[in-house]
């Protein structure tokens, strides 16, 4: 027992010597381990650009893994350290609230402790958080490297926080069945991707912020939703207003039991159409803001449009 224990202690008086971007770099490793488990070609792409930007992709700290050393040093000379910490941290937040990854992975019971966690972190500056391989300790590295990055006028911690507060509603809505109403819905969009854009263009180092392209919340939740209409319906997550489900004379909680309910229902599909129509001017409106816009900014937002403009090709042949 001594001995284990005296092997312990070494073990970690000698991690403590490695620089913050060693641990961080291991939650983000972790974290994208478990993404690409569940599915490679929705993570692979993005994980990896992120990680490539960072200084946190395999081939980049595979010199200084052969060598035995701290695998971070790519990272103390990325251009864009806070890139890959920022997203993983966001993404991981974003699949728990909606139930595609259990908080117990990182430590927490339920989705609502780790929030309550996290915001009482923003606020007091991680103070009590130890350097570790834990999501607590990557929220705090990114956060301080975030804010180094932030220009004058931005507040990343109140941008996390507000996200969070985002996150919880849509867990909360998941959870507790609620079928919302078109308002509600456009409401919940603004939220839940306009503070994750800002705080990934600051960690991109941009001039532009999420008030410059604000038309890439409602395009992304109006495509996104059509696109994954019955398996969010499958984790009791509805995204149809209610107003167009008493038109349709579909009850929601039975449709979230029985997503196949939607098939030939006419009016359903005219809501599709519709709200296709209405992202497909949303996606020209943006698209012509992209000359304008810095460089960074202009690769960001070809890499999500490109995405988007997939999932629309998609519905349309299905709307056919």
């Amino acid at each position: 027992m001594a001995l284990r224990e005296g092997l312990t202690s070494m073990y970690e008086k000698s991690v403590q010597r490695y620089p913050d971007q060693f641990f961080a770099l291991k939650v983000v490793t972790d974290i994208k381990l478990v993404f690409y488990a569940r599915s490679l070609k929705k993570y692979l792409l993005i994980g990896e650009s992120v990680s490539l930007l960072s200084g946190y992709s395999f081939l980049q700290t595979l010199p200084t893994r052969i060598l035995g050393l701290p695998v971070s040093a790519p990272a103390e000379f990325s251009i864009y350290p806070s890139a890959a910490p920022a997203y993983m941290g966001g993404r991981a937040a974003d699949d728990m609230a909606d139930g595609d990854l259990d908080p117990k992975v990182f430590g927490y019971e339920d989705f609502p402790e780790y929030v309550k966690a996290a915001k009482n972190q923003i606020k007091n500056r991680g103070a009590e958080v130890k350097r570790d391989f834990t999501l607590d300790f990557l929220l705090k590295y990114t956060l301080e490297n975030l804010e180094r990055d932030q220009k004058p006028g931005d507040d990343v911690r109140r941008d996390w926080d507000l996200f969070l507060d985002a996150m919880l509603v849509e867990h909360y809505r998941r959870v507790n069945h609620k079928i919302l109403t078109k308002a509600e819905l456009e409401i919940i969009d603004d939220n839940s991707f306009s503070y994750a854009h800002n705080i990934m263009l600051i960690a991109l180092r941009s001039k532009t912020r999420f008030k410059d392209i604000k038309e890439i919340a409602q395009l992304q939740g109006k495509v996104f939703a059509l696109a994954d209409l019955k398996p969010e319906l499958a984790l009791f997550t509805c995204k149809i207003p209610k107003e167009v489900l008493e038109n349709a004379h579909l009850d929601g909680e039975k449709l979230m039991n029985d997503p196949n309910l939607l098939d030939g229902n006419e009016v359903i599909r005219n809501w599709m159409k519709e709200e296709l129509t209405t992202g497909r001017e949303l996606y020209d409106k943006l698209k012509k803001k992209i000359p304008n816009l810095d460089f960074t900014a202009k690769l960001y937002l070809k890499f999500l449009m490109k995405d988007v403009d997939s999932e629309i090709k998609k519905i349309e042949k299905q709307l056919q």
